[in-house]
């Protein structure tokens, strides 16, 4: 496994675009992290096959091919970049933190806890980047490697 020496910033974990999250790092196979303690589901549809595994600790979600190798990584409730928690600030700041515009955005309607819900998605595929955004605050972002 790759060290990753980037991983904390202030005692929080931290993400380097396009490739890691922390000690998950894009492209390496999930055997590497199965020490740790996680849960596993296996997601079949129609278009594609996921493997999805949760690691409370970290309170982050890996998902990887079936094959085991990490492809996107998933922070729902903490996730440092240039020392801000980029969860829960308000879109608009984050764009000035970045200094740079989505490639693209979409509105996907989702329930959580109960609730629908329409959450601004935008993609900034220099960055390997997607960010949820639901009124106006970023609610997850998901990391990726851009190839």
């Amino acid at each position: 496994m790759m060290l990753n020496t980037n991983r904390t910033d202030k005692g929080n974990t931290i993400f380097i675009p396009n490739h890691s999250y922390g000690d998950f790092i894009l492209g390496s196979n999930i055997n590497d992290y199965l020490s740790k303690e996680h849960t596993k589901e296996t997601y079949e549809e129609s278009t594609f096959s996921n493997i999805s595994y949760y690691f409370p600790k970290e309170n982050v979600n890996v998902w990887c091919d079936t094959d085991g190798i990490i492809n996107t990584i998933i922070c729902s409730s903490t996730c440092i970049y240039h020392g801000r928690n980029l969860i829960g600030i308000k879109y608009e700041d984050f764009l000035s933190l970045i200094s740079k515009y989505p490639d693209c955005e979409d509105v996907i309607y989702l329930l959580v806890a109960g609730r629908g819900q329409n959450q601004h998605v935008y993609d900034f595929d220099s960055e390997g980047l997607q960010v949820w955004v639901w009124r106006k605050k970023i609610r997850t972002v998901l990391i990726y490697r851009n190839e």
